[in-house]
């Protein structure tokens, strides 16, 4: 496949991953949640699958006007600080979720939100130290190149933002043992395990080497897409599940409230 062929393909990989996302948020948008706490967790969550959808229709874009040879680097640096910016407030909705689900209190909303601005910040600082020096073609995405790479910190911080994800997916997990509710412990299974699964799969494919095979450009968007429905089941279950296991929707909840 020439490179141009796998950006397009990428780019309408991205408008499809984004469709689905942004309809992942707006069916959980539905949900009645009865107390104010929960229902500030809940909102971020939704936060985080319309942020998602928002960095991926962006990246998406990105790739299509790398494809057509538009690599205007004013447009594609703005474009990359938006998408760090609402990615670290996805993110921030993600995991504040995963924490009040683990602790049960909001006491944490305040501590994250200050930790994920500070984040944005330094990831935004040692971005533009770097000074961005050019748009790279590469054959499943389009990168900036800088005339000093970011480095030391910058890595650091950047892998820290999304293990956290892995690590409240975890804590999240271990709710499993702890409740008897045959609608939460279906729910705590699938969504713990997509959000690990999701967010680790990165991680092996660059300790593997496969970043640049074409099979895994392909396996880590199905992945994502996998997650996302998963997740989306994980509150929609089908009738069989339901009838099957005793778990109850969101639609079923929200009549008995």
């Amino acid at each position: 496949m020439t490179i141009q062929s796998t950006l397009i393909t990428s780019a309408l990989f991205a408008l499809l991953s984004a469709s689905i996302y942004a309809y992942v948020g707006w069916r959980l948008n539905k949900r009645i949640v009865s107390s104010s706490e929960g229902q500030i967790a809940w909102n971020l969550l939704i936060v985080w699958w319309y942020g998602l959808a928002v960095t991926t229709l962006i990246g998406g874009l990105l790739h299509l006007f790398g494809a057509l040879g538009l690599t205007n680097l004013p447009l594609f640096v703005t474009a990359t600080y938006i998408n760090i910016q609402v990615s670290c407030l996805a993110l921030f909705g993600l995991f504040y979720y995963l924490v009040f689900l683990f602790t049960g209190n909001s006491r944490w909303l305040t501590p994250l939100a200050v930790l994920y601005t500070i984040y944005y910040i330094l990831l935004i600082y040692y971005l533009i130290s770097g000074n961005p020096a050019n748009v790279a073609l590469e054959p499943w995405g389009t990168t900036l190149t800088y005339r000093t790479p970011p480095t030391g910190p910058f890595l650091v911080l950047a892998v820290l933002l999304f293990a956290s994800q892995i690590i409240g997916g975890l804590a999240y997990f271990t709710v499993y043992f702890r409740v008897t509710d045959a609608t939460q412990k279906y729910r705590i299974l699938l969504v713990s395990w997509s959000i690990i699964i999701w967010f680790l799969s990165p991680f092996v494919g660059v300790a593997a080497g496969l970043e640049r095979e074409d099979w895994w450009q392909f396996a880590s968007r199905i992945i994502g897409l996998a997650a996302a429905l998963t997740i989306l089941t994980a509150y929609m279950p089908t009738r069989w599940v339901k009838q099957r296991f005793g778990i109850l929707s969101l639609a079923d909840e929200n009549l008995e409230k």
